[in-house]
């Protein structure tokens, strides 16, 4: 069984599978950048899926790759922050955002969701730590 984390580049992520894998877990690592992933799995003897969470039907990219591995967690630590001044915003950033942070979150959890329930898995969902702290814009 494996534990799927999206966002395996960034800070949390790879943070996150660090730990896994340390606590005995094997992991399948999900980013954007093919050379950052490349290295982190190899460092971690695991497997990788290169893709961006905002491509239509994304989820199937790392299905493929996973096969039949069945799944026991799923760490969504995929983000953005987006700091700039009402009068500069557009639609468009409105949108990606929502893109970003439920769409594609909802994806994969509904695609993961069989092996999950099946393997008593868990699901973590990362925040922006705008959350708790003001920042201008």
């Amino acid at each position: 069984m494996k534990k799927l984390i999206l966002g395996a580049t960034g800070s949390i992520g790879s943070s996150l599978a660090k730990k896994v894998v340390s606590d005995g877990s094997e992991v399948h690592l999900v980013g954007r950048d093919e050379s950052s992933l490349s290295e982190l799995a190899s460092e971690l003897n695991s497997t990788f899926t290169t893709c961006d969470v905002l491509e239509e039907n994304f989820s199937d990219k790392i299905f493929k790759d996973i096969g039949e591995t069945p799944i026991n967690g799923l760490a969504y630590c995929v983000g953005s922050i987006d700091l700039k001044p009402i009068k500069m915003t557009k639609k468009s950033d409105y949108m990606q955002s929502f893109n970003l942070n439920l769409i594609s979150a909802t994806e994969i959890i509904r695609r993961a969701s069989d092996s999950l329930k099946q393997n008593k898995g868990s699901i973590v969902l990362f925040s922006t730590v705008a959350v708790r702290r003001g920042f201008t814009n």
